[in-house]
């Protein structure tokens, strides 16, 4: 907003003269002893107001990312949910493979409640590391050991119908992010 700088405002004390007003109400935002004094407050309520738009841009922004994201599909998808179940069924069965995080995840592949962007993400992370075990011994059937620990902890997280989905949602997610 423009500000006014006033000589003898009416509105201030004898004894600090120069008034600083707001140009289109009219209202007395500071009284001051000498002029430079007036100038530095309109200073710094120019600063405070294009601070303000700064960050009221970049709210909209954020809001814009949050409204994205909220936008994106994050609801597993059938062939996670087989795969999933097949991982909580194989853990119950064998008594291994997996951990905590992994067995909290297929449940809630399982149960299909909306994952959150991170947790998307921590998911596309574990396919990424966890590529190699597909290499190993009992990950495939007909291999002795099958399923071994690595195949029923890939099964929890939801498999390759879940690495798939998971890769996609991080790529969509780093967009909307931007990075």
């Amino acid at each position: 907003m423009p500000w006014d700088l006033s000589p003898n405002d009416t509105g201030c004390p004898l004894d600090e003269p120069w008034g600083v007003r707001q140009r289109d109400t009219q209202r007395l935002m500071g009284c001051h002893v000498s002029r430079p004094d007036a100038v530095r407050q309109i200073a710094a309520l120019n600063a405070g107001e294009n601070l303000a738009g700064r960050l009221a841009g970049r709210a909209a922004e954020e809001l814009a990312r949050y409204q994205s994201l909220a936008d994106l599909d994050l609801v597993p998808n059938r062939g996670m949910v087989d795969e999933a179940q097949r991982g909580l069924d194989w853990r119950e069965e064998f008594g291994r493979g997996g951990t905590r995080v992994g067995i909290a995840r297929a449940r809630d592949i399982v149960n299909r409640a909306r994952l959150s962007p991170d947790t998307v993400m921590r998911m596309h992370s574990y396919f990424s590391r966890h590529e190699i075990d597909k290499q190993g011994e009992g990950f495939s059937p007909g291999e002795d050991g099958f399923p071994s620990n690595g195949r029923i902890a890939w099964a929890l997280w939801g498999g390759d119908p879940g690495q798939t989905w998971a890769a996609g949602r991080a790529a969509q997610i780093r967009e909307i992010r931007g990075r």
